[in-house]
């Protein structure tokens, strides 16, 4: 089973069908098994963390022609449903590499320039100081839209959409945000960043992230949720804070920064799309996971990617924390190797990625 995914193609306009992808990503022929070694190493690491409570999901490494992937624990604890590894999971904030990857696609085409002015694009922002860039990088001080005072919410309803995100983000007191240019993570960001795809386009930002992303890349159910059509109770991997199920919010009903849901073998297919050409240029590439504010000692955020250098290996990678959900997911690009990990029950501290990435020495 060895040969690796390649996926290649010319970047589409906004109205071209996507092109049918080379290879079935749940095809699983092209690749080989890792050493005996490395598969213990990466099942008992899974098995313990299991046993610990840590650990309550999918996960899947690869590296070269190698695969190895598996589940534990249950996708809904009422019902004791063991979970698979094709289950759909809520990415949280892993799904800002989506909207990054959307933002980079106009960037492509000459839609837009990460220099432009936020205002040019939604000019009924009173916050007229920030560029696209202050956006994508975190750097743009705003508030996050968790922690709104609602009671400015002109048309309050089941869910909020980016549209309010922007009519709440009018009403906070000016003490609320920061001056831009430093690095401060907020979600109200990615937010702003799908309403400006959308508003760019003329496109539902969930189609256009099917169209331009997930479907060239052979992300056959992957998509962005929609709960007022689909409601949360109706997925099957269900999340939990120590196995009490997380009910739905009103904020679910943003997007951008949260909000994509998938499975790791088409996370692996995104991982293999984005190793060619396909969609983005070489050029569109680097300037995507270059360093623009520094979030600690030896790690940055790029623009979709959080990104570090481990043992002089450049890794970009972003994680996920939302409502019972924690998700973790980790390319290498220095080597052809990443890893995808995803878990639906929050108990007890994140899982240690630096001993993740050493799974893949």
């Amino acid at each position: 089973m060895c040969g690796a995914l390649l996926l290649m193609g010319t970047t589409l306009s906004l109205t071209d069908p996507p092109k049918k992808p080379v290879r079935d990503p749940y095809d699983m022929s092209h690749y080989v098994p890792f050493g005996d070694t490395t598969e213990f190493q990466i099942d008992s690491f899974f098995r313990r963390m299991y046993r610990w409570g840590i650990f309550n999901g999918t996960y899947l490494f690869h590296k070269n022609d190698s695969l190895c992937y598996g589940a534990m624990g249950y996708a809904t604890f009422s019902q004791l449903d063991s979970l698979k590894p094709a289950d759909l999971f809520q990415l949280a904030s892993v799904s800002k590499t989506f909207t990054g990857t959307a933002m980079m696609l106009l960037v492509q085409d000459g839609y837009l320039k990460l220099s432009d002015s936020v205002h040019w694009y939604i000019p009924e922002l009173s916050r007229r100081n920030l560029s696209l860039q202050n956006l994508i990088s975190h750097s743009s001080g705003l508030p996050d839209y968790f922690y709104f005072n609602m009671k400015a919410w002109e048309n309050p309803k089941d869910h909020l959409t980016n549209e309010d995100v922007v009519q709440l983000l009018n009403a906070q007191p000016v003490n609320h945000f920061a001056k831009p240019g430093r690095y401060d993570y907020c979600n109200s960001n990615y937010a702003l960043l799908a309403l400006i795809v959308e508003r760019q386009t003329g496109m539902d930002f969930r189609e256009f992230v099917k169209l331009r992303i997930m479907n060239p890349s052979g992300m056959k159910y992957s998509h962005l949720a929609n709960f007022d059509s689909l409601g949360l109770v109706n997925y099957t991997v269900q999340g939990y804070d120590k196995k009490r199920v997380f009910a739905d919010n009103i904020f679910n009903g943003a997007m951008g920064d949260k909000g994509v849901y998938s499975n790791v073998f088409e996370m692996l297919a995104m991982d293999r799309m984005l190793r060619t050409d396909y969609l983005l240029h070489p050029a569109t590439q680097a300037q995507m996971t270059t360093p623009q504010t520094v979030v600690s000692a030896d790690a940055y955020y790029a623009n979709g990617w959080r990104v570090k250098w481990i043992n002089g290996q450049k890794w970009a990678f972003h994680n996920g924390w939302w409502k019972g959900f924690r998700t973790y997911y980790w390319r290498c690009l220095d080597e052809d190797k990443c890893f995808v990990v995803l878990t639906n029950n929050v108990q007890g501290p994140f899982l240690r990625t630096i001993d993740m990435v050493g799974l893949l020495k």
